[in-house]
């Protein structure tokens, strides 16, 4: 329609003056809430090829496809919205009802105090069921990125329907509307039923991770056979908030393969994560799965895996400075530590 295109028009407009915005300015005028600096990589996050090949005229091509976020009126999925809008890019928010932002969510824990209505122009916001398959593709189509972050809830729908069933679906719509890069918010000990975790999720909230783990497996197959588009896992610890809801930042975080280590981490930081990965076009972070959490306060998922925090365990434990350093050891093609 007219009004979608003028809308695209002006997003991409926004899009670049952002982008010239960011850096022209001296990183220390970029700060977020907890007094850490964005660089400009941060600002201009959407990857060099995609900041260096696009024509700096208003009209000159089309505009940068948007990054979709399902389940964006969630605590984490809001401030996956607000993430990107930071960052100056195009962000599709789908939420149950249509409407965002929610109202009781603080979009500064990520940094982002500006125009979170309808009037920005890199914002859209729709309504989107993650139970309704035409839903999902109308809605997910011409998207570069595709971040899925609903989970079950009283009015959403139950743990089957969002946790497995929706995520399922979503992967199918990315494909179906060759989405580049799907990112799904998981949990961890989605692969350790035994370990208390597990349990004391699954408990809480019926079945959830059993559903968690169909979605993961339902993504991991959906994709077995396609090139050119990818998914990763993005399994967080447990989200430790409100007292910590802010973002620490590549330097504070571990990442992991094989679902035996874990730890808090906040929704900040998820979201941050969660993010530059739907952003990233390394060949690496393809079709794979890793864990999330801080680097201070790290325990075994189950007392049987306690040797992998001892030194010269066969695991993995990756840091960095940067999320792209953090980000470099990540095994493509991986799901968890069988043998563990």
């Amino acid at each position: 329609t007219f009004k979608m295109m003028m809308k695209s028009a002006l997003a991409y407009c926004s899009y670049v003056a952002a982008v010239l915005l960011a850096a022209s300015k001296n990183t220390a005028a970029l700060s977020i809430s907890n007094d850490r600096s964005i660089n400009r990589r941060d600002a201009l996050i959407g990857g060099a090829a995609t900041i260096l090949g696009a024509p700096l005229a208003c009209g000159a091509a089309s505009p940068p496809a948007p990054v979709a976020v399902l389940g964006a009126s969630g605590k984490t999925g809001a401030l996956c919205v607000a993430s990107l809008l930071r960052r100056g890019l195009p962000v599709v928010a789908l939420t149950r009802s249509g409407e965002w932002p929610p109202k009781k969510i603080d979009l500064n824990a990520v940094g982002f105090d500006g125009d979170s209505t309808s009037s920005n122009a890199l914002l859209t916001i729709q309504a989107c069921d993650v139970k309704n398959a035409e839903s999902l593709s109308t809605n997910l189509s011409g998207c570069r990125a595709v971040v899925y972050a609903a989970s079950a809830s009283k009015k959403g729908g139950n743990s089957k329907e969002v946790d497995g069933d929706g995520v399922i679906a979503a992967a199918n719509a990315c494909l179906q509307q060759t989405v580049g890069r799907y990112v799904v918010i998981s949990s961890g000990s989605t692969t350790r039923p035994n370990s208390l975790g597990f349990k004391f999720t699954e408990m809480a909230v019926a079945g959830i991770m059993t559903q968690k783990r169909r979605g993961e497996v339902g993504v991991r197959d959906a994709y077995s056979n396609q090139s050119g588009s990818s998914y990763t896992i993005l399994r967080p610890g447990g989200l430790d908030e409100p007292k910590q809801n802010i973002i620490q930042g590549p330097s504070a975080l571990e990442i992991t393969q094989g679902d035996v280590l874990a730890g808090f981490v906040s929704r900040a930081d998820v979201a941050e994560v969660a993010v530059e990965l739907a952003l990233s076009s390394a060949p690496n972070v393809k079709n794979t799965a890793c864990e999330l959490y801080y680097r201070n306060k790290v325990v075994p998922v189950d007392k049987g895996f306690k040797k992998y925090l001892q030194d010269g365990a066969d695991l993995d434990r990756l840091y960095g400075e940067s999320y792209d350093e953090l980000f470099q050891g990540i095994k493509p093609n991986y799901d968890y530590l069988v043998d563990a």
